[in-house]
């Protein structure tokens, strides 16, 4: 990092350093995917679980005799799974501007969500920058563009940047338009997620599988693996690649990015998906987020079919004993019913007795009243444990 070694300020800064980080927290909503779980988190974590210095007792009792980094799961999860964007030191470095230097840091990270998209920009509001960068945000649009232009303009002279636009958007609320110039997408393409040299004849023809370990005429596929070769055939890959692939890899997998490929921007699918499958690539966190609410649609769905079900069957047994009820009361006496119908009138509320005897003197009861008579009926029956 070119910091000096002699004299103790500088040990001393990073030693604060390393303890402000510790102690900072991330709060992430939806924001984070963890591979381990394929789910997007929420959750407040730290970067650091720990730090111990040169010098200091560990939980044994011993001294340490250098210094100690203890990364927190969820920080060393996500580095474990690649899922990071380099940083060119050098480069860092040589950027006069502090504007330009964290401007270079924030754009190279949001440049790389959008690698894989053909003239897209990055835009933010200038008062999302400032607190970013963090600068002190300015009153008048001249202002804030004198302010923030000798970085934008740095790193447009430096190639990071192809362009940068500001716009007043009609509001107080003003933009900033980016885009990425030839050293940012030189670096996404060196980063974790390689462009593909689709001059690479074994993506294509599946040469790095044995042979003698996947005999594809030797071994009976299921239609499970069927459906997955088709989808791969699809998509340009040859048969004998596509079995191999999936004999080779986690079908969980494939099946995955053979959907995903749609999200992203590759112009030879075959050679893309390939590679992607064959070197555990991320997905794609649109689709990823596509997924998930796939997910949970299916999940409120099963959920929502299960309770049509139980009420259905709550329904029909309802209904059987209605009909039983029924069957007990017809099969009783002329004397037995009208006590029992007697009864039911006298159960009722007073707002049912008094259309009780309203239509009574009509001669004909009403559907409604008729079925609140025949429930307090069902009601007696069960009473008396005539079933």
């Amino acid at each position: 990092m070119n910091i000096t070694t002699t004299g103790g300020k500088n040990y001393s800064m990073v030693r604060k350093t390393l303890e402000k980080i510790q102690i900072t927290g991330i709060k992430s909503e939806g924001a984070f995917y963890h591979k381990g779980k394929k789910e997007w988190i929420s959750k407040v974590f730290g970067l650091y679980d720990g730090i111990i210095f040169r010098g200091e007792q560990l939980e044994d009792g011993s001294i340490t005799e250098t210094n100690l980094l203890y990364l927190s799961d969820i920080y060393l999860q996500s580095l474990n799974s690649r899922y990071i964007k380099p940083i060119d030191y050098t480069y860092w470095r040589s950027l006069k501007s502090k504007i330009a230097s964290r401007l270079y840091e924030i754009l190279g990270v949001k440049f790389y969500g959008i690698r894989n998209k053909k003239n897209c920009d990055i835009h933010f509001k200038y008062s999302t920058l400032c607190q970013l960068l963090p600068v002190k945000p300015y009153r008048y649009f001249s202002d804030a563009k004198r302010q923030l232009d000798s970085g934008n303009n740095e790193l447009k002279d430096t190639g990071f940047i192809s362009n940068f636009e500001w716009s007043e958007n009609g509001k107080k609320e003003w933009l900033v338009y980016y885009w990425p110039g030839e050293r940012a997408k030189k670096e996404m393409k060196n980063g974790q997620v390689k462009q593909l040299d689709f001059n690479e004849d074994k993506y294509l023809n599946g040469s790095d599988i044995p042979h003698e370990e996947f005999d594809i005429k030797k071994q009976t596929e299921s239609d499970h693996e069927n459906d997955l070769i088709n989808k791969l055939l699809n998509l340009n890959v040859s048969k004998i690649t596509a079995g191999r692939l999936v004999k080779k890899y986690n079908n969980k997998l494939i099946k995955d990015w053979v959907r995903a490929i749609d999200f992203t921007n590759a112009e030879n699918k075959a050679a893309y998906i390939l590679k992607a499958i064959k070197e555990d690539w991320q997905l794609p966190e649109e689709y990823l987020r596509e997924k998930e609410r796939n997910t949970a649609i299916k999940e409120q769905e099963k959920i929502n079919s299960l309770q049509k079900e139980q009420q259905e069957k709550k329904n029909k047994k309802l209904q059987e004993e209605k009909q039983q009820l029924d069957r007990i009361y017809h099969s009783l006496d002329p004397d037995k019913q009208k006590e029992i119908d007697l009864e039911a009138e006298n159960r009722l509320d007073d707002f049912w007795k008094v259309q009780l005897n309203k239509e009574r003197s009509k001669g004909k009861f009403s559907k409604i009243l008729q079925a609140a008579l025949d429930e307090e009926r069902r009601e007696i029956i069960k009473e008396m444990d005539y079933s």
